[in-house]
C-alpha cells in the first residue's frame, strides 16, 4: 500500500524542493504508530495489542500493511523487530532510510546517459538536478532560479526547458513514432541531436539562440 513510487512528475517534484507524496504518507503513517504506542488511552493501547496479535493470521489488518512498507529499506529487520514487540520506531533513522529508498530511482537514472538514451529523469538528473545532499535527513534544496525576481513567463520557460517539457524535436520525437531528434536548422553535413545541450550550445539557427 506504501510502496508503490510514480515516475509521472517526479523530476517536477524534485525540482521543487519536494519530497514524493509517498514519503509523507509512510512518514506519517510510522509516526502515528510511534505516537500510539506511547498513549495514556488503555483503549488505544488494547486496540493496538489486538492488531499486533492480528497481523501473523492477516494480511489485511494495519500492522501487515505497516511491515509491508517496509520492503527495500535497509534497516527492515530492525523496524519489523520493532513493531512485532510494540516498540517505537526510531523515526530519525527511519527517515533517513526512507528517503534513500525513494531516491533509488535517481540512482538507477545515475547509470543512463542522456546523450544516448532518451530519458527524461536521466536527462534532469544528469544536466539539470541539484545534486542530494549526502545527508539524507538534509531536505531537497530548490534551484536558484526560483528565488529569482523574474516574471512568470520567464520562469515558466526556464521550467519548461528543465523538465523537457519543451518543444526540441528530442521530446517531439518521443510522441511520434518516425519523429527524427536530429536539428535540420543547423548548417553542415554533421547531424546533431536537438536537445537541451545542442539548444545551448551548439545550435546556430536564430530562432533557438534567441
Amino acid at each position: 500500500m506504501l510502496i508503490g513510487l510514480p515516475l509521472t512528475g517526479l523530476y517536477s517534484v524534485r525540482e521543487c524542493g519536494h519530497e514524493l507524496l509517498q514519503f509523507y504518507w509512510s512518514w506519517s503513517a510510522f509516526k502515528l504508530f510511534t505516537s500510539m504506542l506511547n498513549t495514556n488511552s488503555d483503549t488505544v493501547w488494547r486496540v493496538v495489542q489486538a492488531d499486533l496479535n492480528l497481523q501473523s493470521r492477516s494480511s489485511a489488518c494495519w500492522t501487515a500493511e505497516l511491515l509491508s512498507a517496509f520492503q527495500g529499506l535497509r534497516g527492515r529487520e530492525l523496524y519489523v523487530r520493532a513493531v512485532q514487540t510494540g516498540r517505537a520506531i526510531p523515526m530519525q533513522e527511519f527517515t533517513a532510510d526512507l528517503k534513500h529508498r525513494m531516491r533509488g530511482v535517481w540512482r538507477d537514472a545515475e547509470l543512463v546517459d542522456p546523450n544516448t538514451h532518451n530519458n527524461k529523469l536521466a536527462t534532469y538528473h544528469s544536466w539539470f538536478a541539484i545534486p542530494f545532499s549526502r545527508n539524507e535527513r538534509m531536505p531537497t534544496i530548490v534551484p536558484r532560479y526560483l528565488h529569482l525576481d523574474l516574471s512568470k513567463h520567464v520562469m515558466r520557460n526556464i521550467s519548461r526547458f528543465r523538465l523537457r517539457a519543451h518543444t526540441l524535436k528530442v521530446d517531439a520525437a518521443a510522441w511520434h513514432e518516425d519523429g527524427s531528434c536530429v536539428c535540420d536548422q543547423c548548417p553542415g553535413e554533421d547531424e546533431h541531436v536537438q536537445n537541451e545541450v545542442h539548444a545551448l550550445l551548439i545550435c546556430q539557427d536564430h530562432r533557438v539562440v534567441a
